[in-house]
């Protein structure tokens, strides 16, 4: 029997070195005057073709590196999400010059293919072919990122490419501003989500507190274990009422989604865009990207002025979103 398991073993080792003959950790030194791939060779590994291109986001459009055996074994089951998201980060980089790829992404899309969680991290599947349909400034992209808007997963990515997408994509304002409005009167999601990105700051902050005095009382040690009882009392000796707490706290109050329906809609450049985003105003975890992006206007449209001076005056306003008012009315006279 040992010598049956060593023969196997033998066969699957050989397997993996033929497999992998072709294959090593670092590209060849003939892939640095590789030409830049076309449309249609890209496309080709989208639609699940060939797997040529890099998967990595740095890499996007380079020749992928070969794997060595091992490298190859692990990581070949994840092609079939790994290989369409590289092409995609591929076509997103080439940006309008990709253009007649988007039907192949619109294919793409529609085929209901998700971003893949491996336990490890996110595949970004989906995502990446949203974001390329925003970079090629296509027209024929819009609606079909717009459509995506009421579904929550998609939400983010598709504002992201509507924003990329700019002033063609403001046919479809009204969509970006209904769903913009109907986040902030979700009053109570956002106190929830605020809710718990508070919890895991006081915890954070706590266990830095108790790390800190653990390090100037045993300056010697390097590593520290916090007792749970530590920790219980660095977070009942939390000060709330500082500046630094304050600011950390909006910033993990931000609502993402939100801000990013306020980037689109100001890259959309139209007065009715322009009027939701100083509507976002009154709101605090979207107030901070909407004074920036009102601040980023040629001009501040009408009612912005008095929406960023009543942003100084709230109570409820954090210190970064103040901060962000008073420099978009430092530019009132631009």
């Amino acid at each position: 029997m040992p010598a049956i398991a060593n023969q196997w073993f033998a066969i699957l080792c050989a397997t993996a070195l033929l497999v992998g003959c072709e294959r090593s950790t670092t590209p060849s030194p003939s892939q640095a005057n590789v030409p830049p791939p076309s449309v249609n060779d890209v496309v080709g590994q989208l639609e699940g073709r060939h797997c040529r291109f890099a998967v990595e986001p740095l890499d996007a459009c380079a020749p992928r590196p070969m794997r060595g055996p091992l490298d190859w074994a692990f990581t070949r089951h994840e092609d079939r999400w790994t290989c369409p998201t590289g092409a995609a980060r591929c076509l997103g980089k080439m940006g309008p010059s990709a253009r007649p790829a988007v039907p192949a992404l619109i294919k793409a899309l529609a085929s209901g293919t998700k971003d893949h969680d491996t336990g490890d991290g996110v595949i970004p599947v989906r995502s990446s072919i949203i974001a390329a349909l925003g970079r090629t400034g296509d027209v024929l992209a819009v609606d079909p990122v717009a459509d995506l808007l009421p579904d929550e997963p998609d939400a983010y990515a598709a504002l992201e490419a509507l924003a990329a997408l700019g002033p063609p994509a403001a046919r479809r304002a009204h969509d970006v501003s209904k769903f913009l409005q109907a986040r902030i009167a979700d009053e109570q999601g956002r106190q929830a989500r605020c809710a718990r990105a508070v919890q895991q700051l006081d915890y954070l902050l706590a266990n830095d507190a108790v790390v800190e005095r653990l390090k100037r009382e045993h300056p010697a040690q390097t590593r520290f274990l916090v007792s749970p009882q530590e920790h219980a009392s660095a977070l009942a000796a939390l000060d709330r009422t500082t500046q630094r707490y304050r600011e950390h706290r909006e910033g993990r109050c931000r609502d993402l989604v939100g801000e990013a329906a306020v980037l689109a809609l100001a890259a959309m450049q139209c007065e009715a865009c322009l009027a939701t985003v100083v509507a976002a105003l009154a709101t605090p975890d979207i107030a901070l990207q909407a004074a920036w992006s009102l601040r980023a206007q040629p001009a501040l449209p009408q009612g912005a002025e008095g929406a960023l001076k009543d942003v100084l005056a709230s109570p409820i306003h954090g210190p970064l979103a103040k901060q962000a008012a008073r420099q978009a009315l430092d530019y009132v006279g631009r």
